[in-house]
């Protein structure tokens, strides 16, 4: 084979790698932020339930204070009987103490139904923080491996560019820019394609005769007429031809 197209080949090898690297780093990112957002979620779920059963147990001080007056009234007015003088007064008596203690009925049910309701918030507290603070915590533990993760592939990726940037001042400056502007249109990372049974494996267009013939003595660059990668043998195809 050409001894460009072996450096090509080589260098191809390394920028596959350099796209999929590039390609796994650029995800990291998102997914991070989508786990962020998964966190806020679940944390502003939890506020929101500690929240609803801080309101209720202000709204149920607030009933415990008016409740706590009523029944000082109910004493109060309940000791006027001695005092009373005549059967109206009496009668007005009885109708204050009865509104007075329907008027403490009703607070009690009331207070009644905030204590059902901070339980129910209470228990659903208690499970939903459970659950939430576990998959808070295996969230945060991602995050922290595909932080980890980035900066694996950052050094990773710098080493590769450096093995490339060495790999590319060893090809003619012609063959490399045609293999590189090959390289920046092709949305795969794929300037080289395989030439295998007159198929272009990049694109799996036949390839003309003429063409895959010239590709297999391998004595120039070829390119594919269809994805325009530059074209290579398969290596047993070509070594039965030379023979």
């Amino acid at each position: 084979m050409l001894e460009e197209l072996k450096k090509l080949e080589a260098l191809q090898v390394i920028d596959s790698q350099i796209f999929n690297l590039e390609e796994e780093l650029d995800t990291l990112p998102d997914k991070n932020d989508s786990l962020e957002n998964e966190i806020t979620e679940k944390e502003n779920k939890i506020s929101e339930l500690k929240n609803a059963i801080e309101l209720q147990a202000t709204e149920k001080e607030k009933r415990d204070e008016i409740l706590k007056k009523g029944e000082e009234k109910l004493k109060t007015i309940t000791g006027k009987q001695s005092a009373i003088r005549n059967k109206e007064e009496y009668n007005a008596l009885l109708r204050e103490i009865d509104n007075t203690k329907r008027f403490n009925r009703d607070l009690i049910d009331e207070i009644n139904e905030i204590n059902r309701e901070i339980e129910i918030k209470t228990e659903e507290l208690n499970v939903t923080e459970s659950d939430f603070m576990k998959e808070i915590e295996e969230c945060r533990k991602q995050i922290a491996a595909n932080s980890k993760r980035m900066e694996e592939l950052d050094a990773t990726i710098e080493k590769l560019y450096d093995k490339r940037d060495a790999l590319a001042q060893n090809i003619r400056p012609a063959v490399y820019n045609k293999y590189q502007r090959i390289l920046e249109a092709s949305p795969n990372g794929k300037a080289i394609a395989t030439a295998d049974h007159r198929v272009c494996l990049g694109c799996n267009m036949t390839l003309p005769p003429e063409l895959y013939n010239m590709v297999l003595r391998a004595v120039r660059i070829e390119v594919c007429p269809n994805c325009q990668c530059i074209l290579i043998p398969n290596t047993d195809i070509s070594k039965k031809t030379s023979e």
